[in-house]
């Protein structure tokens, strides 16, 4: 559900910008009649805003307290950016219009890298709350070879979305997996738990394959 949730942001998001922008191209072109007539369908930005909110809100509360800067500084941005797009083209004001839509394109790209300066966050560490902490031991049994081969078919289809297929891709601040220095016990532990927006999988993959995944990712540094 949680990935889920994050795509549907994502896509929210989107769909807000997109609106937004072809709003701001009509002002700003003096095409007014052209922009009263998509003003007519005046519940689309407050519905795209709640939306907004309501999925932003759910990612927050995935995190707790440890929620992270960026999330918070989206909200409050959301939050900012609705009124001023309503009175921007309530108004026909084409420099507040603008800075609705530079704050929206801010906020897709703090929603796809999970950063406020567009830069990756570092691997996860093993912190006071990492389901890591105190991994208990994981000693795998069975062919190496068949395990990174399930772990390699498991790993494209429930990770790749998020950590790409080399481990790089970073959406949703999701870690580099290949500067990852968690052992093969505190990956398997982290699997298992998952945390933040990361979901838990241990419900809904086996032992063997959470430890073949866990196994693989050494694959991919």
């Amino acid at each position: 559900m949680e990935i889920g949730m994050l795509h549907s942001h994502v896509l929210v998001v989107t769909l807000f910008l997109l609106f937004l922008l072809f709003k701001t191209i009509l002002l700003l072109a003096n095409k007014k009649d052209l922009l009263a007539k998509v003003r007519k369908y005046k519940m689309v930005d407050p519905i795209l805003g709640v939306l907004m909110l309501a999925t932003g809100g759910y990612l927050l509360s995935l995190y707790g307290s440890a929620a992270p800067t960026y999330l918070w500084v989206k909200l409050v941005l959301v939050l900012i950016i609705i009124p001023i797009g309503i009175v921007a083209f309530k108004k026909e004001n084409k420099a507040m219009a603008v800075i609705a839509v530079l704050l929206t394109f801010y906020i897709y790209g703090v929603s796809e890298v999970g950063s406020l300066t567009f830069s990756k966050d570092e691997t996860a560490v093993v912190s006071d709350d990492s389901p890591a902490k105190n991994a208990a031991e994981v000693n795998i049994e069975g062919s190496t070879a068949e395990l990174l081969k399930n772990g390699k078919e498991v790993y494209l289809a429930e990770c790749k979305k998020c950590h790409g297929e080399d481990g790089k891709k970073g959406l949703f601040k999701a870690p580099d997996l290949t500067q990852s220095k968690l052992n093969l016990s505190e990956r398997v532990a982290w699997i298992k738990k998952g945390k933040g927006v990361m979901p838990a999988y241990e419900n809904e993959l086996t032992e063997t394959e959470i430890e073949a995944v866990a196994l693989y990712l050494d694959e991919l540094k």
